[in-house]
């Protein structure tokens, strides 16, 4: 019995180090021990999830969108990035959204007062 055990659990060892990877963001703030914004981002096969957790307004403002920023000429200062939005989207503390087939590349950002202040 025991060579049966170890088997199906080197089996279920191997299964478990086929794990897709993936790339989780977490946005944290809080002010005085209660949390002003709590969001979490996790990219994995190409799908992007957003998942508000808590937000002092009642609303996680997300904005994703890609960046292109020119290389400045020797001696020049760095000329404003071009910023091309993808999504702008507002969540409820426990909801949550995908979005399928970003750029690779994109950025996103998100604040309780609204997609106004991701500058």
């Amino acid at each position: 019995m025991r060579i049966v055990t170890s088997l199906i659990s080197c089996l279920l060892a191997l299964a478990g180090c086929d794990d897709k990877p993936s790339v989780t963001t977490i946005h944290h703030s809080s002010a005085n021990g209660v949390d002003t914004l709590f969001s979490k981002s996790t990219l994995k096969e190409g799908v992007a999830r957003f998942e508000c957790f808590a937000s002092e307004t009642g609303q996680c403002h997300y904005r994703v969108y890609t960046e292109r920023c020119p290389t400045p000429a020797p001696g020049e200062n760095p000329a404003a990035c071009a910023r091309t939005t993808l999504e702008d989207f507002v969540l409820a503390p426990g909801k949550t959204h995908e979005i399928r087939g970003l750029p690779d590349g994109y950025r996103e950002c998100v604040s309780q007062q609204g997609v106004n202040g991701c500058t």
